[in-house]
Protein backbone atom coordinates (compact mmCIF):
# COMPACT_ATOMS: atom_id res chain seq x y z
CA UNK A 1 0.00 0.00 0.00
CA UNK A 2 2.90 2.32 0.57
CA UNK A 3 3.71 2.30 -3.14
CA UNK A 4 0.28 3.64 -4.02
CA UNK A 5 0.62 6.68 -1.80
CA UNK A 6 4.02 7.72 -3.16
CA UNK A 7 2.92 8.34 -6.72
CA UNK A 8 4.53 10.99 -8.87
CA UNK A 9 2.56 14.14 -9.63
CA UNK A 10 0.43 14.15 -12.76
CA UNK A 11 2.49 16.88 -14.44
CA UNK A 12 5.72 14.96 -13.96
CA UNK A 13 4.21 11.77 -15.43
CA UNK A 14 2.85 13.75 -18.35
CA UNK A 15 6.28 15.28 -19.00
CA UNK A 16 7.97 11.86 -18.94
CA UNK A 17 5.38 10.37 -21.30
CA UNK A 18 5.91 13.29 -23.67
CA UNK A 19 9.65 12.52 -23.75
CA UNK A 20 8.93 8.86 -24.51
CA UNK A 21 6.44 9.81 -27.23
CA UNK A 22 8.91 12.19 -28.88
CA UNK A 23 11.59 9.51 -28.86
CA UNK A 24 9.34 6.79 -30.26
CA UNK A 25 7.99 9.05 -33.00
CA UNK A 26 11.36 10.44 -34.08
CA UNK A 27 12.51 9.70 -37.58
CA UNK A 28 15.92 8.45 -36.51
CA UNK A 29 14.36 5.83 -34.24
CA UNK A 30 12.09 4.57 -37.02
CA UNK A 31 14.93 4.36 -39.54
CA UNK A 32 17.11 2.55 -36.98
CA UNK A 33 14.33 0.02 -36.35
CA UNK A 34 13.94 -0.38 -40.07
CA UNK A 35 17.50 -1.72 -40.21
CA UNK A 36 16.57 -4.62 -37.94
CA UNK A 37 13.28 -5.30 -39.71
CA UNK A 38 14.90 -5.35 -43.13
CA UNK A 39 17.63 -7.69 -41.82
CA UNK A 40 15.02 -10.09 -40.43
CA UNK A 41 12.89 -9.95 -43.60
CA UNK A 42 15.98 -10.55 -45.72
CA UNK A 43 16.82 -13.65 -43.70
CA UNK A 44 13.26 -14.94 -44.02
CA UNK A 45 12.94 -14.30 -47.76
CA UNK A 46 16.33 -15.45 -49.04
CA UNK A 47 16.71 -19.12 -50.02
CA UNK A 48 19.25 -21.25 -48.17
CA UNK A 49 21.56 -21.91 -51.11
CA UNK A 50 21.94 -18.32 -52.32
CA UNK A 51 25.03 -16.29 -51.67
CA UNK A 52 25.89 -13.27 -49.54
CA UNK A 53 25.74 -10.97 -52.58
CA UNK A 54 22.02 -11.66 -53.04
CA UNK A 55 21.45 -11.18 -49.32
CA UNK A 56 23.13 -7.74 -49.40
CA UNK A 57 21.12 -6.65 -52.43
CA UNK A 58 17.87 -7.86 -50.90
CA UNK A 59 18.66 -6.19 -47.57
CA UNK A 60 19.40 -2.89 -49.29
CA UNK A 61 16.24 -3.04 -51.41
CA UNK A 62 14.00 -3.82 -48.43
CA UNK A 63 15.57 -1.03 -46.37
CA UNK A 64 15.29 1.43 -49.24
CA UNK A 65 11.63 0.56 -49.86
CA UNK A 66 10.77 0.88 -46.17
CA UNK A 67 12.62 4.18 -45.83
CA UNK A 68 10.86 5.60 -48.90
CA UNK A 69 7.46 4.59 -47.57
CA UNK A 70 8.26 6.10 -44.17
CA UNK A 71 9.49 9.38 -45.63
CA UNK A 72 6.48 9.71 -47.94
CA UNK A 73 4.01 9.01 -45.13
CA UNK A 74 5.82 11.44 -42.82
CA UNK A 75 5.76 14.16 -45.46
CA UNK A 76 2.03 13.64 -46.04
CA UNK A 77 1.29 13.88 -42.32
CA UNK A 78 3.46 16.98 -41.91
CA UNK A 79 1.43 18.65 -44.64
CA UNK A 80 -1.71 18.13 -42.56
CA UNK A 81 -1.54 20.81 -39.87
CA UNK A 82 -4.11 19.38 -37.46
CA UNK A 83 -2.74 15.82 -37.43
CA UNK A 84 -2.07 14.49 -33.93
CA UNK A 85 -0.97 10.89 -33.50
CA UNK A 86 -2.53 10.47 -30.07
CA UNK A 87 -5.68 12.48 -30.63
CA UNK A 88 -8.86 10.88 -29.30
Amino acid sequence: MRFLYKRQPHDELKRELEIVRNTMCSGEFVLFDLLFYSFIFSLLIIPENSGAWLFCILFFLIYLAGACVFLIVRRIFYCIKDFDLFQR
